[in-house]
């Protein structure tokens, strides 16, 4: 049990990034030592040329044995004569050396490379890192390629052949050099020794019999190289395909031959949203539904659905196709004869005459609503790429429908991507899909925990302004929401008592999203819901003029960023992305964690089409200029703060040089051109990092001017704002660029680079202090961008690998 435990937790991600940190860190701390730890000589440093071969250069000095306590002895494989040259490290040596160190540090190598584990029963050894054997592919699945009358060798062959002829000659060589030695010699060739011929060795390149050893040796370890990876060995030009290359990437084996094949009962199409099906379901056209069949036997309680399908027959839904005997034998249904559909429809229960054993009879009936369908978009990135989804038959419907919900665990969006739907054709994959593959077990991904499911875009502006304090509804807007949200609810619908009951009888938002969908969506007999949670709209959204705050106060302490759910009402806050979208810790997320997947998956059905009820029927959404304008007073101030901020270039310059105030425009100009022109660049990197702080201080200040106060519009009533604040589209920095200012543009980090001239672009002086000529757009989108901004900005966006070619050619003109 406790070996198992420590599997199992060796598996968890934060176990394995701290295993990965301790391995990088003793690579980083001992790999860099150039002297043993024990005997304190300097290592001999080994190196891997080619894929080919190792090359080892010896130290020039080895520590001898001094003193008692220290008993160092110099290495036996490391001879006087080889101290501070470099030798080649051959195969045989290199297997020594890993045997005996394997010995000495194995237990300590067990822990530093996974799947290494030494024991009894693990079959490892230090052996598994040389090859000896080489496995030989049978003839068969190396067959010889024919081009129209030609036949030409498998590269796979001809890389084996090429294996062969260096061990012969590596076998012969062997030979000569025992004979000349006069050793004696069990040669492994079929030729008699005598029989040698002394001209194979002019084939091979090098002066002595140890330098062709040698070079033999390499080639060898090349041409195996290549039997597995062609791409190992850099040098060779002419090379055919090895075991990696017939594997991998799209003509590989995989790909190519044994995946992307068509199958049976499946379909394909373009997908189009459908906010009104469940999360859990998917739209199928009725062209695929007449399709798409699923073998069902025929039993007493069923033959009364089956015998009108077999009625209706291949072109009527819900129909069938075929019907299979118990003998295996197959009766098409015809589509012009109803007297054959009829007579066949008769005796589903009756035996068929002459079957060898008794049984049932099947039918391929259509695909109905509720039968289950895996669903898959590609690229398959994750496990949540293959969902099972219920069927939704849609009559006069093209294409597959998705709900929104499910966009981000597919990467899906709408403008032309394809699904593949599959229909299981067994009750043993029925059951998977349903139980353990549907949408609903999918919330979280498999990865971190967080959820993949949530509503997106109009959903998150209608929810956020449904929950603002404020929204009531009348009685008949109450129940047509409910209707809207609750379609699919069986049994009685529970509502609530209005908040307010004079002069009218009024429902707040919060009533309507949460309190009533909850205690009609979640199972019974089960305790109300409690969270308290943010939303993401923060609490200085909320704020519409200068905050007198009182001492001890919180501005989130009961505030509409402040979500507070008790027994199932919603008693404070505003539901927004946080809440409803793939956001950990929210509304949906907690009912996931204590009612289920199929809690969650209604919860966000019914707030989809509530949400869309909403929209359509009483707010709807749209943007206008007057979300952007800024007020007259906002607005001069921004001007003023601008017209300050073009005079901060010198004092930037001048604070990165530590230059006194009373120096000079010439000599600070001097400076900073020397430091543009030296090689040592940390000075004129300086400057940028000057100007950048000194810029960005006026930024903030526009921006604080301009926003949130200063827009004419503000926040809820502004729907640029909401749609930003919310988490529906946008982010604060989009709307700083449309009513306040650029600012700062910076491509990776750093402002546009000067040219040779000093100038960043022609229509500005060499060296100029202005933060303009330096990136710095005061401009902004509602009031629109000066020129030369406008190419600067194109430069830094489309090209910016070009960039710094293009100054020169591009611009021969001056504004």
């Amino acid at each position: 049990p406790f070996k198992s435990l420590m599997s199992t937790l060796s598996k968890v991600k934060n176990v394995c990034e701290c295993r990965s940190k301790l391995i990088a860190q003793f690579w980083k701390l001992h790999m860099t030592s150039k002297r043993c730890p024990n005997c304190k000589s300097r290592r001999s440093l080994v190196r891997k040329e080619h894929n080919s071969k190792l090359t080892v250069t010896y130290p020039t000095v080895v520590q001898q044995k001094s003193g008692k306590e220290a008993i160092l002895e110099e290495p036996a494989i490391i001879d006087e004569t080889q101290l501070g040259k470099r030798g080649y490290l051959t195969p045989i040596t290199a297997k020594d050396h890993v045997v005996a160190l394997w010995k000495n540090e194995g237990f300590f190598l067990n822990y530093l490379f996974s799947g290494l584990e030494v024991g009894e029963n693990s079959g490892f050894s230090p052996d598994m890192f040389f090859l000896d054997l080489l496995v030989v592919p049978p003839s068969r699945y190396r067959p010889v390629n024919r081009l129209g009358d030609q036949m030409f060798t498998n590269g796979q062959t001809v890389n084996l052949q090429a294996v062969m002829k260096d061990v012969q000659l590596i076998r012969k060589l062997l030979a000569f050099m025992a004979q000349e030695q006069s050793q004696p010699i069990k040669l492994v060739t079929d030729e008699p020794l005598e029989s040698l011929d002394r001209s194979v060795l002019a084939m091979i390149s090098g002066q002595s019999t140890a330098d062709k050893l040698y070079n033999i040796w390499i080639r060898l370890q090349s041409h195996v190289n290549i039997v597995f990876d062609s791409d190992m060995d850099k040098l060779m030009t002419e090379k055919y395909p090895g075991v990696r290359q017939i594997l991998e990437k799209k003509e590989g084996l995989f790909r190519k031959h044994m995946m992307g094949k068509r199958v049976d009962y499946a379909a394909r199409s373009v997908i189009c949203p459908d906010m009104y099906i469940a999360t859990n379901e998917i739209g199928i056209p009725m062209v695929f539904a007449t399709k798409l069949t699923y073998p069902q036997p025929v039993t007493p309680w069923n033959v009364k659905e089956l015998r009108q399908a077999v009625i209706n027959g291949p072109n009527v839904h819900p129909g069938a196709s075929m019907v299979i005997n118990e003998d295996g034998s197959r009766t098409v249904l015809s589509a012009s004869s109803q007297t054959q559909r009829e007579a066949i429809a008769k005796q589903l229960l009756t035996p068929s005459t002459g079957a060898p054993k008794p049984g049932m009879k099947i039918v391929c009936r259509h695909l109905k609503n509720g039968d289950v369908l895996l669903l898959n978009r590609q690229p398959t990135l994750h496990r949540p790429s293959i969902q099972a989804h219920r069927a939704r038959i849609l009559p006069g419907e093209k294409v597959l429908r998705l709900h929104y919900a499910n966009c981000k665990a597919y990467n899906a969006d709408f403008d032309g991507d394809e699904m593949n739907a599959h229909f299981p054709q067994s009750e043993l994959g029925r059951a998977e899909a349903y139980v353990l593959a549907c949408t609903d077990e999918q919330y979280l991904v498999p990865k971190d925990g967080k959820p993949l499911a949530g509503l997106i875009q109009d959903h998150m502006i209608s929810g956020a302004s449904m929950t603002i304090r404020g929204c009531f509804f009348t009685r008949e807007q109450y129940m047509e929401l409910i209707y809207r949200g609750l379609t699919d609810k069986k049994g009685r619908v529970k509502i609530l008592p209005p908040a307010i009951m004079k002069p009218q009888r009024l429902w707040t938002g919060k009533q309507v999203i949460v309190s009533t969908l909850l205690i009609n969506v979640i199972p019974e007999n089960q305790i109300p819901l409690n969270l308290s949670g943010k939303a993401k709209i923060g609490g200085k959204a909320w704020v519409k003029g200068p905050q007198n705050r009182i001492p001890g106060s919180n501005l989130d302490s009961m505030c509409e960023s402040q979500v507070i759910i008790r027994d199932g009402e919603l008693l404070c806050g505003v539901l927004d992305k946080a809440h409803y979208g793939s956001s950990a810790y929210g509304l949906v997320h907690c009912c996931h964690e204590v009612y289920g997947g199929e809690t969650s998956g209604k919860v966000l059905t019914c707030l989809a089409r509530l949400f869309t009820a909403y929209l359509q029927l009483y707010r709807g959404f749209t943007m206008g200029v007057e979300d952007i304008l800024v007020k007259p007073q906002a607005d001069h101030r921004r001007h003023r703060i601008i017209e300050v901020s073009t005079h901060c270039g010198t004092r930037a310059v001048r604070s990165a040089f530590n230059l006194p105030e009373t120096a000079s425009c010439e000599e600070i100009q001097g400076k900073w051109q020397d430091a543009h022109l030296h090689k040592d660049q940390r000075d004129f990197n300086m400057v940028d990092l000057k100007f950048k702080e000194e810029v960005n201080t006026y930024s903030n200040e526009v921006n604080k001017a301009c926003m949130p106060l200063g827009l004419h519009r503000s926040f809820p009533e502004n729907n640029l704002q909401l749609m930003v604040q919310s988490g529906a589209k946008g982010s604060t920095v989009n709307t700083m660029q449309i009513s306040c200012l650029l600012g700062q543009i910076e491509l990776e980090g750093r402002r546009p680079p000067l040219m040779a001239s000093g100038k960043s672009l022609p229509c500005f002086q060499p060296y100029d202090f202005s933060p303009r000529s330096g990136g710095f757009v005061t401009g902004r989108f509602l009031t629109g961008i000066k020129p030369a901004v406008s190419i600067l900005l194109r430069l830094l966006f489309l090209f910016p690998p070009f960039m710094p070619h293009l100054y020169h050619n591009l611009f021969r003109f001056r504004y």
